[in-house]
């Protein structure tokens, strides 16, 4: 009875997740207020670019007047099908710290197949040292919606 209580678990755990959800994660050297250019698909899905935006951190000292630190990464439906998309986004130091993390993603609807869309991923809480960011890690996910 327990092992047939177990198959059925796992048969249970196994339907609820997304058939056709794809996830990517991959290492990229870090650059400030540049387009970095990626075109890494996550099935239909493309991320085209990222660029980060540290306005509290230009110039000589941190100034904390000029808008939120950003990560703005775009990405593209070339499917046929619209797609929930979830972005997170993890900075490290030389020394492999991670000194910010952040996620985002589809809150209410979906993108359209043949639609780019803007993801932009907030640092607002742990970011005292962001200007030592050496390299970041970018994980995607897409989704059918519900």
């Amino acid at each position: 009875m327990t092992r047939r209580l177990l198959l059925v678990a796992i048969f249970v755990c196994a339907a609820a997740l997304p058939l056709s959800a794809e996830f990517f994660s991959k290492r990229y050297d870090f650059v400030q207020e540049r387009w970095i250019k990626l075109d890494q698909a996550v099935g239909s899905v493309t991320v085209q670019d990222v660029q980060f935006e540290f306005p509290s951190y230009i110039g000589p000292k941190k100034l904390e007047i000029k808008g939120r630190n950003t990560a703005v990464v775009n990405v593209k439906n070339y499917g046929t099908a619209a797609m929930r998309i979830h972005v997170a986004v993890a900075l490290f130091d030389a020394d492999n710290n991670l000194v910010a993390c952040g996620t985002t993603g589809s809150k209410l609807g979906s993108t359209k197949p043949g639609e780019e869309e803007s993801f932009f991923v907030n640092f607002d809480y742990v970011k005292s040292r962001l200007s030592s960011a050496k390299y970041f890690y970018l994980t995607v996910e897409t989704e059918p919606p519900f």
